[in-house]
């Protein structure tokens, strides 16, 4: 089968580009919008628009039917979009309510018409902001429901059993690469604090930190971003611990290496869409302590991690309207990292338990092959339905 796609980035490769037996079109140059978003954003100060709207006679092969991702199709074709947060993806507007904003109503249509085959949530939580997006509208909101499955991401097994753990020091890792907002300072303070109070010591401990430490602006954070003063502090203690050993960065064969002879992953997210990086853990046997947002309590459940946090909002996201507030949960985190870590030092029998109950999860429930048979049963509802009414123009 055909599939035309509009990009073949990380989302794509993860949630799209996965039949070897598909051939896939890259039409990313082949939409109007990949020429006009920069003209919006740059010369009229305008809001990207996630659309794909063909350009007439470029594309010398059709494709059978498009699969988009976070992305609206202005078209006849039968199409279909998978989506991480909401469909369709707009972007704010000062002063307007979300259910209002314009282009949310301009690309509404789209989606409700009959060629638009079907909507993939990647997860409860996904599912749960696209019907809250529409709860004004009860009539869309029915619609848009009958249209979407929630499918999670397929994840490929990194080893079949999770690797003994050798005698001597716990081995910790964290990956993320925007490091702050991914946990990474709440980590480096767990720990640090852990040794400050003298119930571990930095033999019993080995922490691999990868993560950009410029990166340091948290989109959670809102308008209460840390200060220089924070920032700096973190970095000393990294450098001050012998426990620590830090990269920027690392390819992608070594991280998984990395994460197959670790013991336990770190990931107190402050915001996440997903969690992929949980997977390919879990996928190691390297059991995670995530954060509690948006889809990461579906995919760390008890028995494969430790899920921690604090209150979470309708979205299943940190809601932050303070310093204090921040501060607040903050603090939750670490102290919740401290309890966890102090269980696993006591008793690491804890951590390989989970790791086994990590593989057997990422085995259950992130097959790719019942994916792809998934993904091809939606996409043969859309072919003979195509067949029964082909198009009158071209894509």
């Amino acid at each position: 089968m055909k599939i035309g796609i509009t990009n073949n980035q990380y989302p794509e490769r993860r949630n799209i580009i996965v039949n070897p037996d598909n051939t896939y079109l890259n039409l990313k140059k082949h939409n109007l919008f990949y020429f006009l978003n920069p003209f919006r954003t740059r010369i009229l100060q305008k809001n990207k628009t996630f659309v794909f709207l063909p350009l007439p006679l470029l594309a010398r092969q059709q494709p059978d039917i498009l699969h988009l991702f976070n992305e609206v199709a202005i078209t006849r074709r039968k199409w279909l979009a998978t989506f991480e947060t909401e469909l369709p993806r707009v972007l704010p507007v000062a002063g307007v309510a979300k259910h209002d904003n314009p282009e949310l109503k301009r690309l509404i249509p789209h989606v409700l018409k009959d060629n638009c085959f079907g909507l993939i949530a990647i997860s409860d939580a996904t599912l749960n902001i696209q019907m809250k997006l529409f709860q004004h509208k009860p009539d869309i909101a029915k619609r848009m429901r009958a249209k979407t499955v929630v499918l999670h991401p397929p994840q490929k097994l990194f080893c079949q059993q999770k690797i003994p753990r050798s005698p001597g020091k716990l081995r910790l890792v964290f990956a993320g690469g925007e490091f702050y907002r991914k946990g990474g300072a709440e980590v480096v303070l767990a720990i640090t604090q852990l040794l400050d109070e003298k119930k571990i010591d930095e033999s019993q401990l080995e922490v691999q930190l990868i993560g950009d430490l410029t990166k340091r602006h948290n989109i959670a954070h809102r308008q209460y971003q840390d200060n220089e003063e924070f920032y700096r502090s973190i970095e000393n203690r990294i450098q001050r611990y012998r426990c620590f050993k830090h990269q920027t960065r690392m390819d992608n064969a070594a991280l998984m290496a990395l994460f197959r002879h670790s013991d336990v992953g770190l990931l107190p997210t402050w915001q996440e869409t997903y969690g992929f990086s949980v997977l390919e853990m879990q996928s190691s046997g390297c059991p995670v302590i995530t954060s509690n947002v948006r889809a990461l309590p579906e995919i760390n459940p008890p028995g494969a991690g430790w899920c921690i946090g604090g209150a979470l909002n309708d979205d299943r996201e940190y809601s932050i309207s303070s310093v204090t507030e921040k501060d607040h949960l903050r603090q939750a985190l670490i102290n919740a990292l401290k309890r966890t870590l102090m269980d696993i030092i006591e008793d690491p029998t804890i951590a390989h338990k989970k790791g086994e109950g990590a593989i057997t999860r990422i085995r259950e429930q992130h097959c790719p092959l019942r994916y792809i048979h998934q993904l091809n049963d939606i996409y043969h509802r859309g072919v003979a339905e195509f067949v029964r009414h082909p198009p009158m123009i071209s894509i």
